[in-house]
């Protein structure tokens, strides 16, 4: 008496949970983190490491770049710890251009316009 396989009609849904719950970003280029007031940090003249794990981020939000005189849009890290190339610094807050970066997850909705982050910016 041979065994019977059951087919199943479709695919079975897969789920990641991490990408259900939360907002994480992935590096997909070298990249620099820079502070609230749109200045870069200075990680001795290193960038992110591409591809160097995944990051959850918690808000996404407008900040004027005066080096670049505009206001780009930027993910807030949650994590204190940035590897640059294979050198690890610690930093008080760290934002990385959107652009720079690969989105997952849970979509975040800017907190500001570009204009409130030029106007923020000119008050200082």
């Amino acid at each position: 008496m041979g065994v019977k396989v059951a087919k199943v009609a479709k695919d079975i849904p897969s789920h990641y949970y991490d990408y259900e719950h939360f907002s994480i970003i992935q590096f997909i280029k070298e990249t620099d983190a820079y502070n609230e007031d749109g200045t870069k940090i200075d990680l001795k003249g290193q960038k992110i490491r591409k591809q160097s794990g995944q990051y959850k981020v918690d808000k996404l939000l407008y900040i004027w770049v005066p080096t670049e005189q505009k206001a780009e849009l930027f993910y807030h890290l949650v994590t204190k710890r940035l590897d640059a190339d294979h050198n690890y610094f610690t930093v008080k807050d760290a934002y990385v251009k959107a652009s720079d970066v690969e989105f997952h997850g849970v979509k975040l909705t800017p907190s500001n316009t570009p204009e409130e982050a030029q106007t923020a910016a000119l008050k200082k």
